[in-house]
């Protein structure tokens, strides 16, 4: 695994892939602070994420757009939960630094997102006209297992965590974010369909890094090695779960798995 200037050590846990865990270090100031490294360490999962045969999906032109966009109920249970989590979890009640006032800027904006998601299953075409018996039946399914693990997984991420912890997290998902929306605006761009949370006004809402913060803020943060240990499991774990939920949604929208709600 090329690391730059990184140095690469081996830990206990695997990514998605099934290769070993690495922690990648970076510099270590007078105090015993590693400075640098983290945001390094996102972009290597963010690239391996890319990897994802769901992006292939998602970029083949011999597809139409409809087929493409036929993920959309897949991710329904997601996004309604992610903007809960930026309400309730992310956030600090009574945020007592910058640190923790980045993080709930950062979540003030995240939390908004969902209406743009409402406005694409409609102008998608994918707005079932199911009961709500049968919504609810389809979003607690099997089919959607991954999906509602995701959630429950950043909320334990987050909950009660520190400030910089909490930061970590959001890069992790910045990076999902900007590797999906640039994908999905690049995709949609010039159809006539009014799509937002698939087109360029999400995208321009996903810098991939957290906001109310410089870029690589994660790199300034002061960490512990028992910290910068943590951090990185805690990427490669979080990395981890979001593989999963596009493995479910491939699953579910590839021309061989191809599963429709009932």
């Amino acid at each position: 695994m090329k690391t730059n200037h990184l140095n690469a050590e081996k830990t206990g846990f695997a990514h998605a892939d099934g290769k070993p865990g690495y922690i990648l270090w970076g510099t270590v100031n007078a105090k015993g602070y590693i400075m640098t490294g983290i945001s390094k360490e996102i972009e290597y999962h963010k690239m391996n994420f890319l990897n994802h045969p769901l992006f292939n999906y998602l970029n083949d032109d011999t597809l139409s757009l409809d087929e493409r966009l036929r993920f959309l109920p897949y991710i329904s249970h997601f996004v309604m939960s992610f903007a809960d989590i930026n309400k309730y979890i992310l956030p600090f009640a009574t945020p007592a630094n910058a640190l923790e006032r980045a993080v709930n800027t950062h979540a003030r904006e995240d939390a908004e997102h969902w209406p743009w998601f409402l406005n694409d299953l409609q102008t998608s075409g994918q707005n079932s006209a199911a009961s709500l018996t049968e919504h609810l039946s389809f979003l607690w399914s099997d089919n959607l297992i991954n999906s509602r693990k995701l959630t429950y997984h950043l909320i334990q991420a987050l909950h009660n965590q520190s400030a910089k912890m909490r930061l970590i997290v959001i890069e992790v998902m910045e990076a999902t974010g900007n590797a999906t929306f640039d994908t999905l605006a690049s995709i949609t761009k010039g159809t006539d369909k009014q799509l937002e949370y698939c087109g360029h006004l999400h995208l321009s809402h996903e810098t991939g890094h957290s906001m109310g913060s410089e870029d690589e803020i994660v790199d300034t943060l002061n960490l512990t090695e028992e910290e910068r240990n943590k951090a990185s499991q805690m990427i490669a774990e979080c990395f981890n779960a979001f593989h999963r939920f596009f493995d479910e949604i491939f699953e579910n929208v590839s021309p061989e798995h191809s599963r429709s709600i009932k």
